[in-house]
């Protein structure tokens, strides 16, 4: 028998998620469109090697709390309060720790303006963006995911609102401003609502707690996550620091829009992926349902994204000036060909943690992430920054390779094998 209801809770969550995902990419392209219109291409390229530090320090302070949250809040019960509370202290000491360690030890020099209220302001934007990106997970974890779209579109308006101003007090750090000073106050309005409204209801409807990882457990299942998310949020980062060090802040500029355009269409993958974790870990025994509307959903989203975009590519560019679609078209086809290989990835990860096995996972991306530096660093120097569409593409294939056919096997086996 079908359950068309707990189907639509997964698929208006999923929605919600790509609502957010596509608004903000929107208000994004938006706001690098207005930037590359107002500042200088050298100013464009320090600033996202900068906002590229940031995200990496941040979600390397997360400690691969934002999965747990997904996998295991929907069963938190009365823990709910207690289990949030310590994770944020615990991220946050780890943001603080690691952005002073960034600092001290020089890595920054590249773009980080001297003097001690750059580096503090720096300071202060990776710890807002550890909450920022923490609470987006403890929302959905939740089932509130319509709360992350609320939160994630008003961002993108307020910090595009912004930009004109801020540009107009400093050309240097304008742009970096405006994308930080709404992180804060979002943190705070939404970490309003979760400790007064949302966790309190979470509570009041659990009938009991179930399923939550032992210690041992927790530390396995974390630890295996925060080494993917490690090599995983890793990459792009250091392409980024790899492209401006060796071809300069203009070619990074070139290479950042195509691939923030490409990232932002994965990102309704791992909506549709990260709805279908929260949704089958709260109703496993609905866990084919849920597979088969994930399934429907990646093929509608993905499809024709990637070929309208790879059809297109030089008009979308084009709206950031001539420059970048003539430098940059090459490598944003590679990069949507290359999400191909992110369909079997995300459909394979949820079924690794539901299963409770992320460590093969983890040994996937440490390897292929090898293989991918290893090309960009092979190619850079006489394909410029089309090398890293080339490796994407290898990426990619690599990953249909081997995880397609065990994702295949695993969907088979669902109606036979139990949620762990």
């Amino acid at each position: 028998m079908k359950h068309p209801l707990r189907q639509n809770r997964l698929i208006q969550n999923a929605i919600a998620l790509m609502v957010s995902s596509g608004g903000s990419a929107l208000l994004g392209v938006a706001f690098w469109v207005l930037a590359a219109r107002l500042a200088p291409t050298s100013v464009i390229g320090k600033t996202t090697a900068e906002i590229a530090a940031m995200v990496l320090l941040a979600t390397i302070a997360q400690l691969s709390f934002g999965s747990i949250f997904e996998r295991f809040l929907p069963v938190a019960g009365e823990l709910t309060r207690r289990f949030i509370a310590r994770s944020y202290v615990l991220t946050l000491s780890t943001a603080l720790v690691f952005s002073v360690g960034y600092e001290v030890l020089g890595f920054g020099h590249h773009f980080l303006e001297e003097g001690i209220a750059s580096k503090a302001f720096f300071l202060v934007a990776v710890i807002a963006w550890t909450i920022f990106a923490l609470q987006d997970s403890a929302l959905i974890g939740l089932r509130a995911s319509r709360w992350v779209a609320v939160e994630n579109i008003g961002y993108g308006i307020a910090k595009l609102a912004l930009l004109p101003c801020f540009l107009i007090v400093s050309k240097a750090q304008g742009t970096i401003i405006s994308w930080v000073i709404p992180v804060i106050v979002a943190d705070a309005l939404v970490s309003l609502y979760l400790f007064r409204v949302r966790i309190p209801g979470h509570i009041e409807a659990s009938t009991r707690t179930e399923d939550l990882p032992t210690t041992r457990e927790l530390v396995i299942l974390s630890g295996a996550q925060y080494a993917s998310v490690l090599t995983t949020v890793f990459l792009p980062a250091l392409v980024t620091l790899l492209v401006i060090q060796r071809l300069g802040a203009v070619e990074n500029a070139y290479y950042y829009l195509p691939a923030m355009i490409s990232n932002s269409l994965g990102t309704f993958a791992w909506s549709i992926a990260r709805s279908f974790l929260v949704e089958a870990s709260h109703e496993p025994h609905a866990l084919r349902q849920h597979a088969n509307s994930a399934i429907k959903g990646l093929t509608v989203v993905l499809v024709p994204s990637i070929v309208l975009g790879v059809i297109f590519a030089p008009e979308y560019l084009r709206v950031f000036g001539a420059g970048y679609a003539a430098h940059g078209t090459a490598l944003m086809r590679m990069l949507l060909i290359s999400l191909s290989g992110v369909a079997v990835m995300v459909f394979y990860s949820t079924f690794a943690w539901l299963d409770k096995r992320v460590w093969w996972l983890t040994a996937r991306n440490v390897v292929f992430s090898v293989v991918y530096v290893l090309i960009v660093l092979l190619l850079l120097g006489h394909y410029g920054i089309n090398s890293i569409g080339i490796a994407s593409l290898v990426y990619s294939g690599l990953t249909a390779l081997m995880f397609l056919p065990m994702s295949i096997r695993r969907y088979r086996r669902i109606e036979s094998v139990p949620v762990a």
